[in-house]
């Protein structure tokens, strides 16, 4: 009898030549943002806001930690404690919106809420943004779309 111990090289078909897979990564989006993803801008004569997308911010970059995390910057008064996303709503908590609700008047508050609305909603796949806060004066908590902002309407002049 013959036996002999072939040791081979070459590798199984099994196995994976790690230099020659590609490596794909999903985009990490950034902790921070340059500024909020939309503004308000009000117009003192009409008393309406309108919103002003900001240039410094795509769209591809957001998602609720960092769009948060911008708000609270621009509002530190006004604290998102904590937000999750299901489906197309975030979910946002403020548990102590005292500022919000009772000291920064009826159109301080609809900045904020409106501000917060289309920030979040320029996320892909968001549509609503859902307010968990105490009730006051001034704001109501509740689901919100960037239609529920009584916004100045922009005229464009026919042609």
């Amino acid at each position: 009898m013959f036996s002999a111990c072939n040791s081979d090289n070459k590798q199984t078909d099994n196995e994976i030549d790690s230099s020659n897979v590609m490596h794909y990564s999903v985009k990490e989006k950034p902790a921070q943002i340059a500024d909020v993803p939309w503004a308000a801008e009000l117009d003192s004569t009409s008393q309406k806001i309108s919103m002003q997308k900001s240039d410094m911010v795509k769209s591809e970059d957001l998602d609720i930690n960092n769009v948060a995390e911008a708000i609270n910057r621009k509002y530190p008064e006004i604290h998102i404690a904590s937000q999750n996303q299901s489906n197309d709503t975030v979910y946002v908590n403020i548990p102590d919106a005292t500022y919000l609700t009772q000291q920064s008047g009826n159109m301080g508050s609809e900045i904020f809420m409106a501000e917060t609305t289309y920030s979040f909603t320029e996320i892909p796949g968001v549509k609503f943004v859902h307010f968990n806060f105490k009730e006051g004066d001034h704001a109501t908590p509740g689901t919100f779309k960037r239609e529920d902002f009584n916004l100045k309407s922009e005229f464009v002049p026919s042609k």
